[in-house]
Formats: C-alpha cells, sequence, structure tokens
C-alpha cells in the first residue's frame, strides 16, 4: 500500500507560517486596538508526543499488537468578527501532521475548516454553521490478512487516517412572538472517502455516504431560561454502490420530536430531544428487511456545575445511518460521561466513560461495543502556554457467535505542549 504523501506537509506548513507572519502583529496589538476593531485573532500551534499500543486495533493474526510513537505537530490561526449582536463571524484553520515511527502507512495530515455565523435582533437569533475536513492519509483501505479481521465498529480510528473529504452545513432560524417561538432548521452531512474498492480478500472497503434533512420546531418558554417544544424533521440518507452495486439501503425519514432546553439553574444546562423515525427504504433490500421501520432516535445533554472548581457532562444519543464498510444499515449509539475538577487555577483533572455501540438491522447479525475509560491532566504553566497528559484504554466486545477477531484491546498515552496568543 502506498503512504501518505510527504510533499503535502510543505504547503500546509508554508502556508501557516505565512498566515502567523501576518496574524502575529495584528494579535499583539488586539489589546489596544479592542475598543477600535471588530475583529479578534487567536494564533497557536500544539505539538503532542503519543503512544499506541495497537495502532492497527487488532488482537489477532500477524497485524496484531502492532505499536507505534506518534508525534503530531497541529498549528492553528482564527479570526472572529463582530461589530454589533446582528452579525458575528467566527474562521477557523487546524491542520495537524501526525507521524507514526513503526507504522508509516497510518501517516496522515489533516487540515479542518470552519466558517460560522451568527446574529441576533430583538426577536430573531439565527446561525449559520459550515465545516470542511480534508484528510491526507493511505489512499488505500487497510488489508487485514492472516488471521487478522475488521475491527469492531469497522475501525474508525484506522479509517480515518485514509484520504477522505468530510462536510458538514446547517442553519437554524429562532423567530420569538413572546414566550413562543418557531425554528425551522436545515443540515446536511457528506463523507467521501476518496479510497479505491477492490474485490480482494481481506480488503476494507469503504462506501461512500450522505445525509439532509429539514425541519421545524414550536415551542414554549415554560421558565425564562428553559424552552419546551414539538419539532418535525424531514430527512433522506443515501449510501453509494459498492463494487459497482446500488445500495438497497437509500431511505427517505420522517421524524416526530418532543425536546426541552435551557438553564433553569446557573449550576444546570441541558438540551433533550427525541422521537420515532419512521424510515422507508429503497426497493430492493434483502430478504428479512422490511422496507418501512419504526426506529428511535434522540439526542441528549446534560452539564452540571455542582461547584466553581467541577463540571460534569453527560451526552446520550441514538441514530440509524447507512455503515460506512458494508451495504447495512445500524444505529450508532454513544452514552458519554466526563468530569473535571479545578485545582486552583493552574490545574485541570478529567476522567470519563464512553460506552459507543453497533446496533446493526436485520438481517445483519452484528452488535458492537467500545468502553473507553479516560484520564487527563492539565495545567496552565503561563499565559498562553499550557501542557497536559492523557490517556485511554479501549475494551471492546462484539456480541457476535464466533466474531473474536473483531474484538481488541488499546491503550493510547500522550503527552502534549500547546502555544496560544
Amino acid at each position: 500500500m502506498k503512504s501518505i504523501r510527504s510533499s503535502a506537509v510543505m504547503p500546509v506548513i508554508r502556508g501557516l507560517l505565512i498566515g502567523m507572519m501576518l496574524v502575529l502583529p495584528i494579535s499583539s496589538r488586539a489589546q489596544d486596538a479592542a475598543a477600535k476593531s471588530p475583529w479578534t485573532t487567536a494564533v497557536g500551534i500544539e505539538v503532542r508526543e503519543s503512544y499506541d499500543d495497537n495502532v492497527l486495533l487488532q488482537d489477532y493474526g500477524d497485524q496484531a499488537r502492532r505499536k507505534s510513537w506518534v508525534t503530531s505537530i497541529t498549528p492553528s490561526l482564527g479570526a472572529t468578527y463582530q461589530s454589533n449582536p446582528a452579525l458575528k463571524a467566527v474562521l477557523s484553520y487546524v491542520a495537524e501532521v501526525a507521524r507514526f515511527h513503526a507504522e508509516p502507512s497510518e501517516n496522515n495530515d489533516t487540515q479542518r475548516f470552519s466558517a460560522n455565523f451568527s446574529g441576533q435582533s430583538e426577536h430573531t437569533a439565527w446561525e449559520v454553521l459550515n465545516s470542511a475536513v480534508w484528510i491526507e492519509g493511505n489512499r488505500y483501505g487497510p488489508t487485514y490478512t492472516g488471521g487478522s479481521a475488521v475491527p469492531a465498529l469497522g475501525g474508525i480510528p484506522v479509517r480515518d487516517r485514509r484520504d477522505a473529504l468530510i462536510l458538514r452545513n446547517g442553519f437554524k432560524v429562532t423567530q420569538s412572538f413572546g414566550p413562543a417561538f418557531i425554528r425551522p432548521m436545515f443540515s446536511s452531512y457528506a463523507h467521501d472517502f476518496r479510497t479505491p474498492q477492490f474485490n480482494t480478500a481481506g480488503y476494507e472497503n469503504y462506501v461512500n455516504r450522505q445525509e439532509f434533512s429539514g425541519g421545524l420546531d414550536a415551542g414554549y418558554a415554560v421558565l425564562p431560561k428553559t424552552r419546551v417544544f414539538l419539532g418535525y424533521r424531514l430527512g433522506r440518507q443515501e449510501q453509494s454502490a459498492l463494487l459497482n452495486v446500488g445500495s438497497p439501503y437509500n431511505n427517505t425519514y420522517h421524524r416526530a420530536l418532543l425536546g426541552a432546553e435551557g438553564s433553569p439553574a446557573g449550576w444546570l444546562k441541558f438540551s433533550l430531544i427525541g422521537g420515532p423515525d419512521f424510515r422507508t427504504f429503497s426497493p430492493g433490500t434483502p430478504s428479512g428487511f422490511s422496507r418501512r421501520k419504526t426506529l428511535y432516535y434522540y439526542d441528549a445533554s446534560v452539564t452540571l456545575t455542582p461547584s466553581a472548581q467541577d463540571t460534569v457532562s453527560l451526552a446520550s444519543r441514538r441514530y440509524a445511518q447507512p455503515a460506512f464498510s458494508s451495504q447495512s444499515v445500524y444505529e450508532d449509539v454513544v452514552h458519554d460521561f466526563t468530569w473535571k475538577h479545578k485545582f486552583g487555577g493552574k490545574i485541570t483533572a478529567g476522567a470519563g466513560f464512553k460506552i459507543y455501540a453497533g446496533l446493526w438491522l436485520q438481517p445483519v447479525q452484528r452488535r458492537d461495543y467500545i468502553y473507553t475509560s479516560s484520564l487527563s491532566l492539565g495545567i496552565a504553566i503561563c499565559k498562553g502556554l499550557s501542557a497536559d497528559l492523557a490517556y485511554a484504554r479501549d475494551v471492546v466486545d462484539s456480541a457476535v457467535f464466533n466474531t473474536s477477531a473483531r474484538e481488541f484491546k488499546r491503550h493510547l498515552i500522550s503527552a502534549g505542549l500547546k502555544y496560544s496568543l
């Protein structure tokens, strides 16, 4: 397989250096010009060294337990414009160069762009969100041989080192009528993997997918900072061909929603939304798969600040989408818990636990669970300079008979140093 083209790194670095030369003088005068200019800028760079004891997510076969030190350098540029509440623009560019010293096939360069706009008047609030992720990595999918197997949930960390383009866009407008409001919205997602497909044993083909949805919420403020609402979404999901065979899992959905959001107390902020999906799939679905299904969607997040030093975050979501490594549909389910505690003004410690499940719809017999425990420690060294240590452990259970080769354990340790101004 061909590894990443190292020549792609230099244009990124040259562009960032030029940008930093232009932005640094502006940043150094930011405080003096704050009262005059609607622009603020940010420049940063992070250097991180990591140790990954299972780069290819394999506990069996000739690719098992591949270990590597990983060096990543991540410069960033950002600019914010706001002259009045009616318009705010936030632009950012982040480039990450990652090098796997013992596994060069996993080297990759990732560029992240975002352009977000928002505004607010007396009765109207709006926002437009746009992001693009361009990954330049190995231009081929991984090949699993010698008793190895495609890891649980398709091996997302390995996937995200390959060539790909990911686009996300969305907008929403909230129009208030006293305590009542309506909120039309639209969102889109497109994932182009940019890797070729081959009918070769052990080779993992990636299948492009995209989604579009739009709808309306209507609600009422039951408290000054808390609202309840009803919502509706009309959406379309599409999956590209696999080895020149069209997918039968394209589908249209109607989603009915009930939600609540807000901050009824200073120590509590939440967003809860969920409801049934009524889906219709394309003709040609396999035997045992009904073209019309009722599934369930939810997206919930709660942030608690029981003290000035502690922050507790809870998140849970469930939604169905076409798979990226086969022609199938699965429910993506995530439950995430994090806690952070500040020791004085310079040290922050954190702990987390995450359950990530992939629940495939019949006739596919597959249920994958990834359990991730994490610890972190951050230190503010001086103004603009910080350091951190992080540890994460993945334990996988593929709850299908005779699929132990899909299971793996992984330890990831990293230390980073970041400077920003």
